[in-house]
């Protein structure tokens, strides 16, 4: 206060002494802050709190727009602002609530049989009303030869399964308000008991409890503008409770759905990933653009899909994968007559049922989701299927142009077509065309009820793709995120030890190469060498060392270069595959070999033939052989994949036989 007055004499009164005195109170409120930020950091110590929760949640606002805390929410509706935390919650829970009715979604009535038979009840309704279904018939039809798939029914509880479950609880998570917390269920042998009786006899009844099915939504933003409540996300926070019995459910389903979920479905399942997703399309697109060929995609995105799936169509599904009556009860108790109410810091808005989708923030809503859109990949004729979640493309591969388009074209029709029969309403807006491979001509594709015309680059589930598969783009964009973060690191770091710094930097700056390394690990030279000038500038920044060389700063961190650790991820799914432990999507990359000669695993991988370097030697299919062939026979022969992880991260690569690691110079070419 004093040095505003000071400041406002001066600009009244502008001479030699206002400055003066403005100036020295100005540098004393500065000395004060720049002493107050030492002390407020000097006492953040990692090593004092046990899960590091105070320390980082005092340095992510530095760093993260993405933070949790009593984050004011202001909304604008109909030109009137609306603030206050009671009222921002109701508008919300309305808004949630009417979603689905503003995308006009047709019911379908004429897919319907019509069930006259007042008695039934509405599991039995269901099915006879669904029996003759298109998805109905397709999924019967596909399992019919499965004769040695048994019933499914849910098996009684052991306390043991509980007590396990308990165990894993994570007593950070958050819990609905007035609800039995974390801490007092994590090892309570009294409360697994209990428990016990109580899920059991749910179980024999085919009822799932009331008091589980109410849920407390939080609004998460998602993306533009933060006063408009379609940017916002709604996540069911649920009784801990719940969740137990939840897992339990979610664990039993799984082992029977496995065998029937496709291998191309890779969202909320265990080893499966977006990488594995995108990997599926880009390697499929080398392999033919190696051989001058072309490769499309259609992608498309669903609006409000978990919120749109309709509960009597998912049971019957459900019964026509195999489950039985009495199963079918609970999960038919679990979806319906469940309440909702919206939270906003500690306001809440009134309670509404749901009357359609699952929530989202379950634990059995993504597999019932999973289960849902599963018999799409049965109806699919001509194209390959990139799923994740309520993002699905469609993908091609051919020697002809016009062939591709109408495969896309054929395909996306048939998929309009399912979306339409099954409730769900595909984003229009959102359908986008991609086609790579050498033409001099723009292509169209009628996707909908409109034409789509190609675009030069389209983000796919994160990752900007463009028509050359180069990924520069998406490596600037990172380079630039991870920039902004390091520099907000150097505004802080005088305050903080070099164990911060480090952890820091391993955090927020390093983790932006993370996501997916294996589909954009064959960019650019430039682009490479822009993440290592990063890599090192972070480094000196952390060890606060000008004059060490990369290499010397690596082993100072004893650490590798991000190219050097995508390496390493390559080798682990190599690992996977060598051993039987990968899934399909990687299967089909890499071309395998039998060896005659004794070792551990008898599998190895033969390269096929190159015809490009951009499609050819710049692939997964043609490194990966490369990079098995020098890993060293003890890493190679590590009894199961957590040992091989662990000394993998040992090893750098000597000689490595990609482009990235060869020495190049300009106008003379690669020296080795």
């Amino acid at each position: 206060m004093k040095r505003s007055q000071l400041k406002s004499k001066y600009y009244k009164n502008k001479n030699a002494a206002t400055l003066q005195k403005y100036k020295k109170h100005k540098n004393y409120c500065s000395k004060l802050y720049k002493k107050e930020r030492r002390n407020f950091f000097n006492t953040l110590s990692v090593s004092s709190f046990s899960d590091n929760k105070t320390f980082w949640k005092n340095i992510q606002p530095f760093f993260s727009e993405k933070r949790k805390g009593n984050n004011k929410i202001s909304l604008v509706n109909k030109e009137k602002v609306i603030q206050e935390d009671k009222l921002v919650a109701e508008e919300m829970n309305d808004f949630f609530k009417n979603a689905t009715n503003t995308l006009n979604i047709s019911q379908n009535n004429y897919l319907k049989d019509i069930v006259s038979i007042s008695s039934l009840d509405s599991v039995d309704k269901a099915v006879l009303q669904y029996k003759n279904h298109p998805s109905i018939l397709v999924i019967k039809n596909e399992t019919r030869n499965m004769e040695n798939i048994l019933p499914f029914s849910f098996q009684k509880v052991k306390l043991e399964e509980i007590q396990d479950q308990m165990k894993k609880l994570n007593p950070r998570k958050a819990i609905t308000f007035n609800n039995i917390p974390c801490k007092a269920l994590k090892n309570s042998n009294e409360c697994s008991l209990i428990l016990k009786n109580i899920f059991n006899d749910c179980l024999s009844k085919g009822e799932f409890p009331l008091e589980l099915k109410t849920a407390d939504i939080t609004p998460v933003f998602k993306k533009d503008d933060r006063t408009q409540a379609k940017n916002y996300r709604p996540v069911s926070v649920l009784p801990i409770v719940s969740k137990i019995f939840e897992r339990i459910i979610h664990e039993q389903l799984i082992s029977h759905f496995e065998i029937f979920l496709s291998p191309y479905i890779c969202g909320y399942r265990k080893g499966f990933s977006t990488q594995q997703s995108l990997i599926s399309l880009i390697e499929k697109w080398k392999r033919i653009l190696d051989n001058k060929g072309y490769g499309g995609a259609v992608l498309m995105d669903l609006s409000k899909a978990f919120d749109t799936l309709d509960h009597g169509l998912l049971i019957a599904k459900l019964q026509a994968y195999g489950v039985t009556k009495a199963s079918l009860n609970l999960v038919n108790s679990y979806l319906s007559n469940r309440w909702q109410r919206t939270k906003v810091n500690t306001s809440f808005s009134t309670w509404t049922k749901l009357l359609l989708g699952v929530p989202q923030g379950s634990v059995l809503g993504p597999l019932l989701f999973n289960i849902y859109i599963n018999d799409i990949f049965y109806v699919i004729e001509s194209t390959n299927v990139c799923n994740y979640a309520d993002d699905t493309t469609f993908h091609a591969c051919d020697t002809d142009l016009s062939n591709l388009v109408l495969r896309l074209e054929h395909d996306s029709k048939i998929a309009v077509e399912w979306f339409d029969s099954n409730c769900m309403k595909l984003n229009q807006d959102k359908c986008h065309l991609l086609i790579s491979g050498h033409k001099h001509e723009i292509v169209w594709a009628n996707i909908g009820n409109s034409k789509t015309w190609e675009g030069n680059q389209q983000k796919l589930l994160g990752i900007t793709i463009d028509k050359n598969l180069s990924f520069d783009k998406y490596v600037i964009e990172k380079c630039k995120k991870a920039s902004q973060k390091l520099n907000a690191l150097i505004r802080i770091c005088p305050y903080l030890t070099v164990d911060r710094k480090r952890s820091i930097m391993k955090a927020f700056i390093e983790s932006q190469f993370s996501y997916s390394p294996l589909v954009w690990m064959f960019c650019g030279r430039s682009s490479n060498n822009r993440i290592n000038k990063l890599h090192e500038r972070g480094l000196r920044v952390v060890y606060d060392d000008e004059y060490s060389s990369f290499e010397e700063l690596l082993k100072k961190d004893n650490s590798v270069s991000i190219h050097h650790r995508n390496i390493h991820i390559l080798a682990i799914e190599l690992y996977k595959l060598a051993n039987g432990l990968s899934s399909l999507i990687m299967q089909e990359i890499f071309n395998f070999r039998e060896l005659s000669y004794n070792i551990r695993s008898q599998t190895d991988f033969s390269i096929g033939s190159i015809n490009s370097v951009n499609y050819g030697i710049k692939s997964l299919r043609y490194l990966g052989p490369l990079i098995w062939n020098i890993i060293p026979g003890d890493i190679k022969g590590s009894p199961n994949v957590f040992e091989f992880k662990k000394n993998i991260k040992k090893w750098i690569p000597d000689g490595c036989p990609c482009r990235l690691c060869k020495i190049y110079v300009k106008n003379v070419g690669y020296l080795n």
